[in-house]
């Protein structure tokens, strides 16, 4: 599995366990406006983290390809310093 993949997982379990504590906290205790508020904001800079994270992971994907098939099309165009010099 890809690097990248593995951090996209790694932030999604951060957000799962931090709006887990949310919910436990708030079934099975009475938290606090103070703590509540707290929990709260802590889950939603996770969530706003694990966007930013998925977005800069689905661009990273999605411009590799387009990468390699700009270096094809640039080499057909202008030629390559790898490619053999073409006879006249």
């Amino acid at each position: 599995m890809k690097l990248r993949w593995l951090i996209l997982i790694g932030a999604g379990a951060i957000v799962i366990a931090a709006w887990s504590a949310v919910a436990i906290a708030y079934f099975f205790f009475e938290p606090t406006m103070v703590v509540w508020a707290t929990l709260v904001t802590i889950g939603a800079f996770a969530l706003e983290g694990f966007l930013w994270v998925a977005a800069g992971v689905f661009g990273w994907s999605m411009f590799a390809g387009r990468r390699a098939a700009l270096a094809r099309l640039k080499a057909r165009l202008f030629g390559s310093k790898d490619a053999p010099a073409q006879p006249e």
